[in-house]
């Protein structure tokens, strides 16, 4: 197994994993980071107009493998 670390962001509010988390393979990666993702969208949304969401996934070297990222934006008849 290899540790991937996933640095979070929040409206550009950056906060590094210090931690890491150990998974088999790539699959496991990208299966984590949308689920990761996902779980958070549940926790903070909807609290307010508009939010930027995102994880970047880095290797133990700290190369960035991936990033997923969602942008939420509510929009109502008024505007």
């Amino acid at each position: 197994m290899a540790l991937y670390f996933f640095d979070f962001s929040d409206n550009g509010e950056s906060h590094p994993d210090r931690d890491g988390t150990e998974l088999l393979n790539f699959d496991a990666v990208k299966q984590e980071a949308v689920r990761a993702l996902v779980d958070v969208m549940r926790e903070v949304l909807p609290d307010g107009p508009h939010r930027e969401l995102s994880f970047k996934v880095r290797d133990e070297a700290g190369n960035q493998l991936m990033q997923v990222a969602m942008t939420f934006h509510l929009q109502t008849g008024a505007e």
